[in-house]
């Protein structure tokens, strides 16, 4: 990990769950691109909050007024409603409505839908840092509340408990979370989450546009653009083996729905 990922990590927790760091010494020209990194992955007003919280660090002296105020002005809203109530498994899907159907909401529900949305995301688009922050501060708000043992049953029952246990990797190792912090599985910061992790920041610029451009819609709206529906196509493969029962039926429906978005 070099120097202006591990800066844009430090100020993330920072802004995101009120952790400072000191930050170590960059040029001008590496926060410009720590800053097309915020902007890429959606998460510039939490870098903005980091930098605000360390406003007496030394290091952070460095960012220039005019770059200063361009982490300050993004008005990119921090949340947003990502709890999946839908797999496109007709099993599992089944299921999930079972559980829906039968219980009137609740802490422990919302965690179930916000891992299967984050689960559906990753498979679809890879891993949202926006996701994570609001799947961490979640936790971190309402763990009093959530049923663990009742949740760690419900994704059993769902085929969940690869990518719930990866979800809660990531929090370790991007976020610090303890083991204590995510008691829905048992995650610690490993070989996986940490390749996870290294592919996060492989996102290209190219990429990244596919990305925006297909946010809350089918994955494969540019389907006339055969590198990036080969993208799409390895990143389901890459994941596969997290959600192997829903990943399939995913790809597929995703598929159709952009043959039929074409047609249109």
């Amino acid at each position: 990990m070099d120097i202006i990922q591990r800066n844009f990590l430090r100020l993330l927790r920072a802004g995101a769950f009120g952790e400072y760091e000191q930050t170590e010494p960059m040029s001008e020209w590496k926060w410009k691109r720590l800053y097309q990194t915020s902007q890429i992955h959606g998460v510039t007003p939490w870098i903005a909050d980091g930098i605000r919280l360390g406003d007496g660090d030394f290091f952070l002296q460095q960012l220039s007024p005019a770059l200063r105020e361009k982490f300050y002005a993004d008005n990119t809203e921090r949340y947003e409603e990502f709890k999946q109530e839908h797999l496109t498994n007709p099993l599992l899907n089944r299921k999930l409505k079972q559980l829906t159907g039968e219980r009137n909401g609740g802490p422990t529900l919302d965690l179930l839908l916000s891992l299967v949305g984050i689960a559906r995301n990753i498979l679809t688009q890879g891993v949202s840092l926006r996701h994570l922050i609001m799947l961490g501060t979640y936790l971190r708000t309402t763990h009093d509340a959530i049923d663990y043992e009742k949740l760690k049953e419900w994704t059993t029952n769902l085929g969940l408990e690869r990518m719930a246990r990866l979800e809660g990797s990531l929090l370790v190792e991007l976020f610090h979370f303890t083991p204590d912090e995510i008691r829905f599985t048992d995650a610690a910061g490993d070989k996986d989450s940490r390749q996870v992790v290294s592919d996060i920041f492989k996102l290209t610029q190219k990429n990244a546009a596919e990305w925006y451009f297909t946010q809350g819609r089918s994955i494969f709206v540019r389907t006339n653009d055969s590198d990036a529906m080969m993208w799409h196509v390895k990143l389901s493969a890459k994941y596969m083996r997290y959600y192997p029962s829903e990943a399939l039926t995913n790809f597929m429906a995703n598929f159709a729905h952009s043959l039929s978005h074409i047609e249109e």
